[in-house]
């Protein structure tokens, strides 16, 4: 298993594919192993970069809660793609990832030539739906949280073995009523954002 020792930890990690860089950072219930569909997609035009965050196996599960910060997994993306040799890349994450991507482009814009961020909060929080969530936590009844992990958990893993579209059909069932975005889709409609500058873009210029 390739290993790299980055921050104090050690990384697994997979490298394939040639041609330009594409670093993946997985969410927090996945690991190097949830980006498999876009590695074979992908992998064929671009060196494709996936890794396992700390605490997540095969890489180092440090016991020291003080060993777990979104600093540190900053800290650790960085390590592991300048001891790769990368100089700028496109970085993907979600959910968890999606963070730890965006704030590693903050910090470190000399080396995104590309950031993809997805499921990642945007300050679309539904203050109402969560204080009616803690509520049911108080009272020890089941909140709307608890009964979308269980429909998770009931269809997730059976849609997924169907392959994508088994895994975005599970994904909308077991989300459908749990996630509160209207508010982020009029913000993201009203957006006037300017056409994504992407190799093929570049290319045709």
């Amino acid at each position: 298993m390739p290993r790299m020792s980055v921050n104090g930890v050690e990384l697994y990690y997979e490298d394939s594919g040639s041609g330009f860089p594409v670093v993946f950072c997985h969410e927090f219930a996945g690991d190097y192993r949830a980006w498999e569909p876009q590695v074979r997609a992908f992998g064929r035009l671009y060196r494709c970069i996936t890794y396992s965050q700390r605490g997540f196996p095969p890489s180092s599960v440090p016991s020291d809660p003080d060993h777990y910060s979104q600093d540190l997994l900053i800290d650790d993306l960085h390590g592991l793609v300048t001891q790769l040799g990368v100089q700028k890349a496109h970085f993907v994450g979600f959910s968890m990832g999606g963070s730890v991507v965006l704030n590693f482009a903050l910090r470190y814009p000399q080396l995104c030539r590309g950031v993809v961020v997805a499921g990642t909060g945007a300050g679309s929080t539904d203050r109402a739906w969560h204080a009616d969530l803690r509520r049911h936590l108080r009272r020890g009844t089941d909140p709307p949280a608890v009964q979308a992990q269980g429909s998770i958990r009931l269809v997730g893993v059976p849609r997924a073995a169907r392959g994508p579209r088994g895994r975005r059909s599970g994904v909308l069932h077991a989300t459908r009523d749990a996630a509160p975005t209207d508010d982020l889709f009029a913000r993201g409609r009203a957006a006037q954002a300017p056409p994504a500058d992407t190799d093929r873009n570049r290319r045709r210029r």
